[in-house]
């Protein structure tokens, strides 16, 4: 027995999630996907329903948050309709690592009973993404209303930091969008001074043009509502240098980039997915003719040449000859999925060619191994990792529930030194596709070919970083699609050989 029965049907009612900063009713399984104002994380509770009545013991209930194990913050008690598990504020504080995202968070339940009948739930857990990845957002919440949530701001102008170009001693920069609060009465500001009137309704749209000159290096805006919550959006201002930047970066490049259209012949091989390995062959190729990587340095899997072996191979052989100093991009365009199998949905899967229903476990690379995978092969100090993953799939390969595959390579394989992880889309999303050219592409893709190629060159300094490609990404794609598809990413901590001061990654002189 699982958490979910036959796609379509409204899923049975084993758990029951609480989260008592923001609402009072808690949510089920037909509630897997909640929009939260944007306040901390501070409590949750579990409930497993029926608990005692379906021998299901508290050892064998296991929880995750992004991924992660939650044994050590949950204190389990048994109450009236089945055990409740309650996250302990004082432990999580104790945890060294940040368990909690700000935009967004997924939460898994995996029970398993006597007999060995597994129940498994998700939820996601997602503020609204309204925020420019290339400014900076701060909210305060008053003391005097814990439950509110600070004003916020959207902008249609500018959609890239302002740049005072060479020669020029001014700029003018329109500054377009819409202030929304839960309430009229907002003040606003922007560098200290008036910016709008007190605001007569909850949601107002803005259109000024504003002068600046080399002086001002950044544009700060704040709005204040009634009761003190404060957002705080800052803008920086570039202004554009003479000489370009020193590319420090001075290792060899090296790129694994894996693309998977067609999974072989036979009523159990996941279904095609179009563009994959086209995309893939085509980013291969911009790294070679416009990105500086030697042609020797660029492993292409496509199709049939990506099998299991063969994709194992490519990472022991060829991903672990980039040395410490040297760059490594390890791009994958393929399925990843839930195993679909009664009882196995908490597993998941990155689907090889020649990948099985009846045999998933020897014919596709499980996360668990990926994970292995990658850290034995990984050398290089300066490596990003590129996840195209979030397709549609459908019966009898889609799981009926929210698709974590995006959340869960975001978080696996970030937070390590050196290491940059870009996902295509947030939790549960899908990737989306355009005709181009006479064919379908990804989005996704199109876009990441123009970062490397010397768009995402924003402050003109003719040298590119992980963070401006992961940037550039992100808006272009969430703009194109209409906020369908929101890329994710994580920057590396920092360390003794990746300082926080950016690595250039590509010379845009590179560009041929």
């Amino acid at each position: 027995m699982v958490a979910y029965g036959i796609p379509g049907e409204e899923p049975p009612r084993h758990f029951q999630l609480f989260l008592p900063d923001f609402f009072e009713s808690p949510f089920e399984g037909k509630d897997a996907l909640i929009e939260l104002p944007n306040r901390p994380i501070q409590r949750l509770s579990i409930l497993v329903l029926q608990a005692q009545e379906r021998n299901i013991s508290t050892g064998t209930i296991r929880v995750w948050i992004n991924g992660k194990g939650m044994g050590n913050v949950l204190e389990a008690t048994g109450v009236e309709k089945g055990t409740m598990l309650v996250m302990d504020p004082t432990a999580l504080r104790k945890r060294p690592d940040e368990l909690f995202d700000p935009k967004e968070n997924t939460i898994e339940v995996l029970a398993e009973d006597k007999r060995g009948r597994r129940y498994y739930q998700n939820w996601v857990l997602r503020v609204s993404e309204r925020e420019n990845v290339f400014f900076a957002y701060s909210g305060t919440i008053s003391p005097d209303d814990p439950r509110g949530v600070p004003p916020d701001f959207t902008f249609d102008e500018p959609r890239t930091p302002p740049v005072i170009r060479l020669g020029q001693t001014h700029l003018s920069v329109p500054i377009k969008g819409t202030l929304s609060a839960a309430g009229a009465g907002v003040a606003t500001s922007l560098n200290g001074g008036a910016f709008l009137e007190t605001t007569p309704r909850a949601t107002v749209s803005f259109s000024r043009t504003i002068v600046v000159d080399k002086s001002i290096r950044e544009l700060t805006l704040e709005a204040v509502d009634r009761k003190g919550n404060r957002r705080k959006v800052m803008i920086p201002v570039i202004l554009q240098s003479a000489q370009p930047s020193k590319v420090r970066f001075a290792g060899q490049r090296y790129a694994l980039v894996i693309g998977i259209s067609r999974y072989g012949s036979g009523p159990d091989a996941p279904p095609a997915l179009f563009s994959a390995a086209a995309d893939a062959a085509d980013f291969a190729a911009q790294l070679e003719t416009r990105a500086g990587f030697p042609k020797e340095n660029v492993r292409l899997l496509v199709d049939e040449k990506a099998t299991l072996e063969q994709v194992r191979v490519a990472f022991y052989d060829f991903v672990a000859k980039a040395r410490a100093e040297d760059l490594l991009l390890i791009h994958i365009s393929a399925h990843a999925l839930h195993d679909p199998r009664p009882g196995k949905s908490e597993k998941l899967f990155l689907a090889c060619f020649g990948t099985r229903l009846s045999m998933l476990d020897s014919t596709a690379v499980s996360f668990t191994d990926l994970e292995m995978l990658l850290n034995r092969a990984i050398r290089s100090n300066q490596t990003l990792l590129v996840f195209d993953v979030g397709h549609e799939l459908n019966a009898p390969w889609k799981y009926p529930g929210k698709s974590m595959v995006n959340n869960h390579v975001l978080n696996l394989f970030s937070g390590q030194a050196g290491r940059s992880v870009l996902v295509s889309g947030a939790t549960d999303e899908v990737s989306q596709q355009r005709e181009t050219g006479g064919r379908l592409r990804g989005v996704f893709s199109r876009w990441l070919g123009e970062a490397i190629s010397g768009g995402a060159d924003v402050n003109l300094d003719r040298v590119l970083t992980a963070a401006e490609v992961f940037r550039f990404v992100t808006e272009k794609v969430r703009e194109e699609t209409g906020g369908r598809q929101n890329p994710r990413f994580r920057l590396p901590v920092a360390s003794a050989q990746t300082p926080q001061d950016p690595i250039a990654l590509f010379a845009v002189a590179d560009v041929r």
